[in-house]
């Protein structure tokens, strides 16, 4: 090897060298043995979800156990359509629907396309459980995410003053 192809050799090694240091500080951090620049601020960022319940369920909460095939049946999608009422308590039916009933001006009533539960005292539907039966309403629990709240559904017959 000549004088000049050995000083051409040590000057690129020599450059080589140099420059090392600074390549290391630039290496990606995603590489082995590489180390995040000194006063850089690490962040973590995340996407937050919210569901309002009024509009749509929350998905990734567990379905509530209701009768079956009807797990989805909101307490807001119900009304109470009817009242098959017994002194013994026993054996009272509440008539909830997911549509309902509409009163003509005749006095006679006609229903709304839905589906009909007849439900007792202690049984459930989607979140709502039938607490007791009265004569002219039905005590209900509401489930919503952890609380438990009591509403009552009220019925107002024509035969009790009500209008239509």
């Amino acid at each position: 090897m000549t004088i000049r192809g050995i000083l051409t050799l040590s000057a690129a090694t020599l450059a080589l060298v140099a420059v090392a240091p600074e390549v290391r500080a630039q290496a990606p951090t995603g590489q082995a043995g590489a180390r995040p620049a000194q006063g850089a601020e690490l962040v973590f960022e995340r996407e937050v979800f919210e569901y309002p319940s009024f509009t749509r369920r929350n998905p990734f909460r567990p379905w509530d156990a209701g009768l079956a095939g009807n797990e989805g049946i909101r307490f807001e999608d119900l009304s109470l359509i009817g009242i098959m009422y017994s002194p013994d308590d026993v054996n009272s039916v509440a008539v909830l629907s997911t549509g309902g009933v509409n009163v003509n001006p005749d006095g006679t009533t006609a229903p709304v396309a839905g589906d009909a539960f007849y439900l007792k005292a202690g049984q459930r539907i989607g979140n709502t459980t039938i607490v007791q039966i009265r004569r002219d309403a039905v005590v209900v629990d509401v489930q919503e995410f952890d609380a438990v709240e009591r509403r009552t559904m009220n019925f107002v017959s024509r035969r009790q003053g009500g209008t239509p």
